[in-house]
């Protein structure tokens, strides 16, 4: 691959991360796949595949999902460890 080339590819990445770290701070979940978060609202606890999504999209995930408890708090487990709680409400 020519320098110029490169250059070009170097740009076009960081473009498309600036992108999709705008769209996850605004709450627009643009990942195709929907299976990295599972939600049992029975017991508030929400687990989650990866780490690398805003809170804004776990929110509006957590509700196409079936998180009902509005002003609860529900934990948050990444490969079988609690990393934290965040209190459910609903995104509009």
């Amino acid at each position: 691959m020519a320098s110029n080339e490169r250059e070009i590819m170097n740009r076009l990445v960081r473009i498309e991360s600036k992108l999709v770290r705008g769209f996850e701070e605004l709450g627009v979940n643009i990942d195709i796949e929907s299976d990295w978060i599972t939600v049992d609202d029975a017991s508030r606890t929400v687990y989650i595949s990866t780490l690398g999504r805003s809170l804004t999209v776990m929110l509006s995930d957590m509700a196409r999902l079936g998180a009902k408890q509005v002003g609860k708090d529900y934990s948050i487990v990444h490969k079988g460890t609690e990393i934290g709680a965040i209190s459910f409400r609903p995104t509009t």
